[in-house]
């Protein structure tokens, strides 16, 4: 267990699960210390989150996750230390969340196009804004009787091999890029993820790289010049080969090197706040990004 966690989602963030304020008190339940709340696309839960943790002692570092694209590749870029009241910040929460409305509904036609049963009634009375997440069209198709026999949905159901995490699974195999179900969101470039980061006073930090480049550095070598500031070293996704190999590339690039479990809830049962094996590294890590940050341990 590390008593520092950068990379944290709340009920904000369309797949968590978990109030800001009751995410805070997790993190404190948890021997959370050090903090970062990194929302989707959204700014919103800052302020409780950091009020709360405020309260209880846990340090808290503003930030958030913008999807981005590179290159074809969906990409995830964490921002740390912004103005959370940031205009352009704010838009982007406002905007994706709209684009999401829209393909929420595509997607539920792509599943029912596949022969899986949904009941879209019970679905928009749970929608967060009218947004409905992959991960609730899954856990309500799994539920339901007509779907058992279904072929696509045995591997998530019990004894299935993929069961462990059903909910995530089934987006990953069914509604992410290149997959049977999946709806294209026309997301802004990673030019300009870390444009926008960096326009609200924050770093930007390309989040577990190994789950989106596949363990090379060529991908990182196209960042520099675009000023990425950091790598997430430390992740639930980067076994202990992948975790060395970005430790080398971020200190031979001269990068910062953050950590987080990338907790959202329920949704990734596996993922516990705090889980991440940081190699005793927390509290040179925590004083390098305060001090990027402008900032210091007490401020």
């Amino acid at each position: 267990m590390s008593y520092m966690d950068l990379h944290l989602h709340s009920s904000v963030s369309l797949d968590g699960e978990i109030s800001p304020r009751g995410l805070a008190e997790l993190c404190r339940q948890e021997g959370i210390r050090f903090a970062a709340l990194t929302d989707h696309n959204a700014v919103s839960g800052i302020q409780k989150f950091s009020w709360r943790g405020a309260q209880l002692g846990v340090r808290v570092i503003p930030g958030i996750e913008i999807d981005c694209m590179a290159e074809g590749l969906h990409l995830h870029m964490l921002g740390y230390g912004i103005d959370s009241a940031n205009d352009e910040l704010v838009k982007l929460e406002h905007t994706v969340k709209e684009m999401q409305r829209a393909a929420s509904v595509e997607q539920m036609d792509a599943l029912e196009n596949l022969g899986i049963f949904l009941d879209r009634n019970a679905l928009m009375e749970q929608a967060k804004d009218g947004v409905i997440s992959a991960e609730a069209m899954a856990k309500q198709a799994l539920q339901l009787p007509q779907n058992h026999d279904h072929s696509l949905l045995l591997p998530f159901l019990p004894g299935g091999m993929r069961c462990d995490q059903p909910l995530v699974n089934f987006y990953w195999d069914l509604c992410s890029r290149g997959k049977k179900a999946y709806v294209p969101i026309s997301f802004i470039s990673a030019k300009q993820a870390i444009q926008l980061i960096h326009n609200a006073g924050g770093l930007a930090v390309l989040a577990h790289p190994a789950m989106q480049l596949q363990t090379t550095e060529n991908m990182i070598e196209y960042f520099l010049p675009l000023e990425l500031d950091g790598l997430e070293v430390f992740s639930s996704y980067h076994n202990a080969i992948e975790t060395a190999f970005y430790l080398e590339v971020a200190k031979k690039h001269h990068l910062l090197i953050t950590g987080g479990s990338d907790f959202h809830g329920m949704i990734k049962p596996n993922i516990r706040i705090g889980g991440v094996d940081m190699l005793y590294m927390e509290d040179m890590l925590a004083a390098q990004l305060l001090d990027a940050l402008g900032m210091t341990a007490s401020s």
